[in-house]
């Protein structure tokens, strides 16, 4: 298991501009691998975004989000989203029969539903970003 290490300053701001970066990325989306790439570059953005709020960096992503889950408290709904975003992002990253067994091989559906979890990255990633200040 990886250890945890509190962030200085500079790994703030880099942690910051890697996020913007990232979240840059998942915003251009086409094909199916694009869209794939999209919601893991989304996922990492509000990731790295989280590590600033928590003030520590991770190497498991449970472990983060049971101490963001912790952190944000049990009726911040941003913990259930982030968690909704990290399943997409496993989706897009381990499951290379995604399209045709969640989706059925239909590939409007699976872009819609790529669409749509990319529309909550923004979103989280907008929130944290907030609260990161």
């Amino acid at each position: 298991m990886r250890v945890r290490h509190r962030l200085d300053e500079r790994e703030r701001e880099e942690r910051r501009v890697f996020a913007a970066a990232l979240r840059e990325s998942a915003d251009r989306y086409l094909s199916e691998q694009a869209l794939r790439d999209a919601l893991s570059r989304s996922y990492y953005s509000v990731f790295h975004l989280g590590c600033i709020l928590l003030g520590k960096g991770y190497g498991n992503q449970k472990e983060f989000l049971k101490d963001l889950k912790a952190h944000l408290g049990a009726g911040d709904g941003l913990g259930k989203r982030v968690e909704d975003l990290q399943k997409l992002r496993t989706l897009a990253d381990y499951r290379f029969d995604a399209l045709k067994r969640e989706y059925s091989g239909d590939v409007e559906k699976f872009r819609e539903a790529a669409f749509d979890g990319l529309r909550l990255g923004r979103e989280v990633y907008s929130e944290l970003l907030e609260r990161v200040g």
